[in-house]
């Protein structure tokens, strides 16, 4: 499996289980955290403040705003490495995403770091240089995930969801060249999230987790869903398949307005040239029905401008448009 699959599944349970990340990885930081007052993801601010740091490739990493017990608001950064080997400036890249937030808001932030890489000696936990007499040392908690695979019985025991996640990830490190070892270990950890007790939205997330970092060959997928089908109409929780089905519903849908918007433009194209790049843009945001509808309109247009008349008449596309001239 190519590393960036991991990325996706990562950011979706960090968002859906932030504070059991935490409470599961960095327990004394999370006791004096106010949880009753939440916590705000502030994605768009990280984005803006690492959009220029070249220093390596920036996986799952989350900023958020929380309060401490005592009254204090501050920002907790926290880093996802996702990789199957050591990378030589992550802990510079610790460093200065840090400082760069303290510049931002002018206010302490806490870095923590998860490390789900199969290199057991690989920790970093500090950045620190010396230059003339000025000397820096930058430390940070790290929790390896590698750790835990001697606590297998204690994840088991646990109702933190990102004990889930966490055999998830040593399951998919062990079972990468064994697959019928992870279909086994698949079907027994899928299992667990009913036994659990989890909520149907906590066993939806943590599923999609899973079936991500667990990828099968093709007929052992087969054989995984039809367990999976059949277990949930026994226990009259059609949790997964529903939201598989509604995918593939949605996986359909997408492949037809794909089809149809294609005979659009290479009927307009064959009629009118090429089409500008905004226009096409535009086509590209119809609906399925609006794009069904174009197909049919073009056979009475005489030219471009008859063409932008018709886009002009749905306020989706207009829509579309105002952003596309605002950017240029």
């Amino acid at each position: 499996m190519n590393q960036a699959d991991y990325d996706s599944p990562w950011k979706d349970v960090l968002d859906l289980f932030f504070e059991a990340a935490v409470e599961f990885f960095f327990p004394a930081a999370h006791a004096q955290i106010d949880w009753l007052r939440g916590y705000e993801f502030l994605d768009k601010e990280l984005q803006k403040i690492t959009a220029d740091a070249a220093l390596g490739r920036r996986v799952a990493d989350k900023l958020v705003k929380v309060w401490l017990k005592t009254g204090q608001e501050f920002r907790v950064l926290l880093h996802v490495e996702v990789q199957g080997q050591r990378e030589t400036d992550f802990a510079t890249r610790v460093y200065v995403y840090n400082f760069r937030i303290f510049d931002r808001f002018n206010a302490p932030v806490a870095s923590f770091v998860m490390l789900t890489d199969d290199e057991r000696n690989w920790r970093p936990a500090e950045y620190q240089t010396e230059l003339l007499g000025t000397k820096l040392r930058f430390e940070f908690p790290t929790a390896k995930v590698l750790d835990y695979g001697a606590r297998w019985d204690e994840l088991e025991q646990s109702d933190n969801p990102f004990a889930v996640i966490v055999q998830a990830q040593l399951t998919a490190l062990r079972t990468r060249d064994n697959p019928q070892e992870r279909l086994q270990s698949k079907w027994q950890l899928t299992r667990r999230l009913y036994e659990r007790g989890f909520s149907k939205r906590a066993v939806i997330g943590l599923y999609r987790f899973l079936d991500w970092v667990l990828t099968l060959p093709d007929d052992l997928a087969g054989e995984f869903e039809v367990k999976l089908t059949e277990y949930e109409e026994q226990q009259k929780m059609k949790y997964v398949t529903s939201i598989e089905r509604h995918g593939i519903e949605k996986g359909i849908q997408r492949g037809l307005k794909m089809g149809v918007v294609d005979t659009a433009l290479r009927q307009l194209q064959r009629r009118f040239g090429a089409l500008d790049e905004a226009t096409q843009s535009q086509i590209n945001a119809l609906p399925l029905e609006q794009a069904q509808e174009l197909t049919v309109a073009v056979l009475d247009f005489s030219a471009v401008t008859d063409l932008k008349a018709w886009l002009q008449q749905h306020p989706l596309v207009a829509e579309t448009a105002g952003v596309l001239e605002a950017r240029n």
